[in-house]
């Protein structure tokens, strides 16, 4: 598969936006912790709709949304009991629930049907693919899943996973390497670090990836993560938390500009015609999947789930059988009908 080079350009539009308030809460309500996987960016946006419209409180919620630090931080957090809930990657649960069992967490909604995940590099490379990587520098955050699942996707194209030259710095510091030439590629979430790049003044046209999806390690990725106990023993909390994300979601897909007016409002550093082209390559690469696109919102395959799982597992180095229940229960889900996608954003995907 070649690299991918087309989207971008059509994915920026000079949208106008209007900001948005957020709504006063109600008292009453159960109180929700909740932590994002990183700072405030366009995937966030279908939680502000949800709070802004009064979704969290219909289902008896108040919910206090805190920006994160990254998947690991915040699994940590939610297994710490830091947090009721986060978002966050859910193929680092595949070596943390092993590595912690008394604290284990699990998905009850997959957001990313298919990770984005992959490398990132600049065009004049000549990268195309995982074989491409082979003897050419890559910076790496230590102990990250982007890292940690590289093995995977070089077993599944016969390749050395010893193969690539790791340069291991932050993840703050990965995007900088590649545009100042430390580094010839990346891996991250294409859907972070190639609009980040973009924003630090890399032209789009010069920008490549590809995923790892696209070469045989397909897991599903980020999503709503909670404490198993928490889950059981607090049933509704998160049935109606789940529900209420599942609305935001449907209407950013109908109307992502008023999700990204209340990003703005949130964060007014934002750049909102980068998060719009952001959102769109999330819709592209991870959340609108012909999955996603027949089935609804949320909709797991639990073979699938557990195969690419057990790829996963296995680049970790858990040697574990992978038992579904054990990192994902789909019992927190609304009704399917409730799931479905509008009909004019398939006739938007139909036409794109």
């Amino acid at each position: 598969m070649t690299t991918h080079r087309r989207g971008f350009g059509a994915l920026l539009g000079g949208a106008a936006l209007t900001l948005f308030a957020t709504g006063t809460q109600a008292q009453g309500l159960t109180e929700v912790r909740f932590v994002l996987d990183w700072a405030w960016q366009a995937m966030h946006g279908p939680f502000l709709i949800a709070q802004d419209r009064g979704y969290f409180e219909e289902q008896g919620l108040r919910v206090r949304i805190d920006r994160g630090f990254g998947s690991g931080d915040t699994l940590n957090k939610v297994a710490a009991r830091s947090y009721d809930m986060g978002f966050a990657e859910g193929a680092g649960l595949f070596r943390f629930n092993n590595e912690n069992p008394n604290d284990r967490v699990v998905t009850v909604l997959v957001i990313n049907n298919q990770s984005p995940t992959g490398a990132i590099f600049l065009n004049r490379s000549g990268i195309e693919g995982p074989a491409d990587l082979i003897g050419r520098s890559v910076s790496c955050t230590q102990g990250e899943a982007t890292f940690l699942v590289w093995p995977a996707v070089a077993a599944a194209n016969d390749l050395d996973p010893d193969g690539i030259n790791c340069v291991f710095v932050e993840s703050n510091l990965r995007d900088a390497m590649v545009i100042q030439g430390s580094a010839e590629a990346t891996f991250g979430f294409v859907t972070t670090t190639a609009l980040n790049m973009y924003n630090a003044g890399v032209s789009l046209d010069d920008i490549g990836y590809f995923t790892f999806a696209d070469f045989g390690v397909a897991p599903y990725s980020s999503g709503i993560q909670v404490r198993a106990d928490f889950a059981a023993a607090n049933p509704d909390v998160v049935r109606g938390f789940v529900a209420a994300t599942v609305k935001g979601m449907i209407a950013m897909f109908e109307d992502p500009e008023y999700g990204i007016g209340l990003l703005q409002a949130q964060e007014p550093l934002v750049n909102a015609e980068v998060e719009i082209a952001r959102w769109r390559l999330a819709e592209e690469l991870a959340i609108l999947t012909p999955a996603v696109i027949e089935h609804g919102v949320g909709h797991v395959d639990p073979e699938r789930f557990v195969s690419a799982g057990t790829a996963v597992a296995r680049a970790f180095g858990v040697d574990a059988e992978i038992v579904l229940e054990d990192y994902y229960r789909g019992d927190f889900l609304p009704p399917v009908e409730d799931r479905q996608l509008p009909e004019s954003v398939k006739a938007r995907l139909a036409a794109d």
